[in-house]
């Protein structure tokens, strides 16, 4: 039996009690949890934006085509032309683009072209924004580049570019 100041309580009042407790504990450890389940994660809110810029240049962009010999590496055909949509920017020698893969919008495309040395990385994502490939042409060779630190760094740097330069974010406006 409970004691409260000395007068004990009845079985059924230290059940409602204890049961009380239970409720306002439970209650503690809930709360939080569904506090920050409404939030939404930053790397759900990037992916979010990759998939509208990725959708909007399925939709405005330019028509394309991947080369055979980078499409083949890239894993989207066997040397054959890919095509697809495409947003570019060029600032001066150096040329960086997105591609949507025309017959699947879940392959997509980050390229960064060096004109003056004549190299090229691309990075093979889909709208979730996970680095699944990447290819790097050198002096016109093109090879699988094992992924390491350094290019998930320069990946995620291409494409948050492309996120703010194609779906700004509420603050930035």
């Amino acid at each position: 039996m409970w004691m409260d100041q000395g007068v004990p309580l009845s079985k059924f009042a230290a059940h409602r009690l204890i049961g009380l407790l239970a409720v306002l504990i439970l209650a503690a450890a809930i709360v939080p949890l569904a506090a920050g389940q409404a939030k939404q994660p930053p790397r759900a809110h990037a992916s979010a934006r990759l998939s509208l810029a990725a959708d909007k240049t399925f939709r405005e962009g330019g028509h394309a085509k991947l080369p055979p010999h980078i499409s083949t590496l890239l894993g989207l055909s066997k040397e054959e032309e890919c095509p697809v949509m495409q947003s570019v920017l060029r600032t001066g020698k150096l040329v960086q683009g997105l591609d949507v893969v025309a017959a699947s919008k879940n392959d997509i495309v980050l390229f960064v072209v060096d004109e003056t040395a004549n190299d090229q990385d691309l990075y093979l994502t889909s709208p979730e924004g996970a680095l699944r490939k990447m290819v790097s042409v050198k002096a016109g060779v093109g090879s699988e580049v094992r992924i390491t630190e350094k290019e998930q760094k320069a990946f995620k740097k291409e494409k948050q570019a492309w996120i703010d330069r194609l779906v700004p974010s509420a603050a930035a406006q």
